[in-house]
């Protein structure tokens, strides 16, 4: 039986914006291009203000204070296959 491949999780649009939704700690982290260690300690910087997340999510009011907080990531570059000169 053959394996089903994983889609990988679109963060940014095709203008290379970010969506915002709901995210788990593991997307937030791939969005920051962090350990998820590493964003669990920047959040613990703010914890009256980001609050506790229920379930697995955190909303989209918490997602926003960590862009407000961390900065905007930056727009992700498509790979680009090499092309020889003519």
């Amino acid at each position: 039986m053959a394996k089903k491949l994983r889609e990988t999780k679109q963060y940014f649009d095709s203008d290379g914006n970010l969506i915002i939704k709901p995210y788990r700690l593991s997307d937030l982290a791939a969005i920051f291009d962090v350990n998820t260690k590493t964003m669990r300690k920047w959040m613990s910087k703010y914890p009256d203000d980001l609050g506790r997340w229920e379930g697995k999510y955190f909303s989209i009011r918490q997602v926003r204070f960590c862009i407000d907080k961390f900065g905007l990531p930056g727009k992700i570059i498509l790979f680009q296959p090499y092309q020889k000169a003519a």
